[in-house]
Formats: C-alpha cells, sequence, structure tokens
C-alpha cells in the first residue's frame, strides 16, 4: 500500500524493477536503446537469438567499423587481383570459379591466391568474434569498450585468432566428411571458441577447450542457436545480395545499374558477419549463465559487492 500526498513519497513493496525500452542498470530510463546484456538470467534459443540481434544495434556504429576495418582490406586485396587480372570480377561470362565470400569469382587466379584470400576471411572473422567477445563481456560486467580499446587487444591478441582458425577448421574438415549436414555439426561445438578468447582472455588452445566445454553438455542447444544464426545472417546476405540485382536485371537487363550492385552486394558481409559473432557472444553468456550461474554472481557483485567473476 502507498501513501500519496504533497511532498510524499509514494513506496510500492510490491514494485517492479523497470524493463523494456529506456530500462537501465540502476533502474532508471532513458530515451537511449535498453542495454540488451543488463539482466542476465538463462532464457530460450528464440530469446538468445534476438539478444544477438539487439546486441548488433546496440553498439553498431562501433561494430560496424571493426567490421570495416578487417574485412575491407582484404575486399581491397581482392579487387586489386582483379583489376591486375590475377583473378575475375562480376561479369556474367566468368561465373565459374569458386567464390569466396565476398563475392568476386577467382578463375584466373592460382589455387593458392584463392587459399590466401579465403585464409584472410577466415582470420578476419575469427578477430572480429573475439573483439565482439570482449566488448559483450565488458557490457555485461557493468563497464563497455570503446574503440580504443577494441584496437588495442585487436594489435595484442591477433595471433590467438590466427591460431584459433586451423583448429576450429580441422573440426569443420572432419565432420563435412559426415556428409551434408557436417559442417553445421562440427560448427556448432566450435562456433563459441573466438568469443570466449576474447571474453576471458584465454590463448588458442584454452579458447578451443573452452569453447567445447561449453557447448557439450548443452549440445542441441548450442546447434539450434547456432544453426538459427546461420538462417538469419543467410536471408539477410541472400535477400541483400540478389534480391535488388535480381529484380533489376529482370527490367533492365542491360543497365549498368546491374554491374554495380553486383559489386556493391559485398558490402553486406559488413553487417552479417558482426551480426553472428553478436549471437556467438549471446550464446555464450546464456550457456555460462546455464552451467555456471554467471547471471547469480554479477547480481551478487552488483548487489553485495562481493567475490569476483572469472
Amino acid at each position: 500500500m502507498g501513501l500519496e500526498g504533497a511532498g510524499i513519497a509514494s513506496v510500492r513493496g510490491d514494485a517492479m524493477e523497470p524493463t523494456g525500452a529506456g530500462a537501465s542498470r540502476n533502474g532508471s530510463t532513458s530515451p537511449e536503446r535498453a542495454d540488451p546484456l543488463a539482466d542476465l538470467r538463462p532464457v530460450s534459443v528464440g530469446a538468445v537469438l534476438d539478444g544477438g540481434v539487439d546486441l548488433f544495434p546496440h553498439r553498431f556504429g562501433r561494430l560496424l567499423t571493426v567490421s570495416a576495418c578487417l574485412f575491407v582490406p582484404v575486399w581491397l586485396l581482392n579487387l586489386v587481383l582483379v583489376v591486375s587480372g590475377q583473378s575475375v570480377g562480376t561479369s556474367r561470362e566468368q561465373t565459374s570459379g569458386p567464390q569466396l565470400l565476398w563475392g568476386a569469382n577467382v578463375t584466373g587466379a592460382s589455387s593458392s591466391l584463392t587459399f590466401v584470400l579465403l585464409a584472410l576471411q577466415l582470420v578476419a572473422l575469427s578477430l572480429l568474434g573475439l573483439l565482439v567477445g570482449h566488448l559483450a563481456m565488458a557490457m555485461a560486467r557493468g563497464g563497455d569498450a570503446d574503440l580504443r580499446e577494441l584496437g588495442r587487444v585487436a594489435l595484442t591478441r591477433w595471433w590467438v585468432a590466427l591460431l584459433v582458425v586451423p583448429l576450429t577448421a580441422v573440426v569443420h574438415v572432419v565432420t563435412t566428411c559426415l556428409g551434408g549436414v557436417g559442417w553445421i555439426l562440427g560448427d556448432a561445438a566450435v562456433f563459441l571458441t573466438s568469443v570466449a578468447a576474447g571474453a576471458e582472455r584465454l590463448g588458442p588452445w584454452r579458447a578451443f577447450v573452452r569453447g567445447w566445454s561449453l557447448t557439450r553438455p548443452e549440445y542441441g542447444r548450442a546447434l539450434v542457436i547456432s544453426f538459427g544464426g546461420l538462417v538469419i545472417t543467410s536471408v539477410i546476405r541472400w535477400s541483400f545480395a540478389f534480391g535488388p540485382t535480381a529484380l533489376v536485371d529482370s527490367l533492365a537487363p542491360a543497365s549498368p545499374l546491374v554491374e554495380v550492385l553486383a559489386v556493391a552486394t559485398p558490402a553486406i558481409l559488413l553487417v552479417t558477419e558482426p551480426l553472428t559473432a553478436c549471437i556467438a557472444a549471446r550464446a555464450y553468456l546464456d550457456l555460462r549463465c546455464r552451467r555456471e550461474g554467471l547471471d547469480l554472481s554479477m547480481r551478487r557483485e552488483r548487489l553485495l559487492g562481493a567475490g569476483s567473476t572469472p
């Protein structure tokens, strides 16, 4: 029951902590987007995917900048190969070669150049996961990580992301031998490796073991989250990459806009790759809440100031 009147505060014993847009850690409201990691707790698979999708726009400018710094140099290198005639661009007569993630065909390039470009993209994705893991853990602890801090982490821990790639690649290669769904099964086992390396400041091997130790007891959940993230990013990628191009091509096949769109479509990876990393980071936090009570430890820290979070 509350007391109300001029100059008298109203207090309710059943008052709930503010939730929704504008709710912050200290219970205040503001017009800013609510922090998606402000109230960690075990949630459903759908909520994990939603949380990853919410995390990306919450730090959109920062994550987009990091993504551009990692992937644009790889795209520029590929562009140099296209201009120099060592790889093939986007013309329709040249569509038989193996495609890289950036959408360029490499029919004229040697297999070594194709491998180098693919390896650089995988390292960039691994480093992006490491940085998003660092950012997500900082946010979960009530802090943040600005671009300067993320840059420092990238410069000092790039070697971890580099060595994570062959470790996870071995799993992907082995599971791919199981058939068409093998890659998906293997990815669910290792998709937290880079995030764990960034969140807990682990080396490559310890991060690999740590990621597996989190996903193994909850493998079914990890598989659904990993596959769900793949579906979300694939839909976005195909919609933006092929939707506008197919529409213009059907209306005006000879229009130069078709070629412009074909060249511009790789930019969608600047959005889909950090989104993938955000979903993995949210899955990492959820599994730690379920297996280790991370949310309880952090709540105890905030309310009682006792203990420390590993």
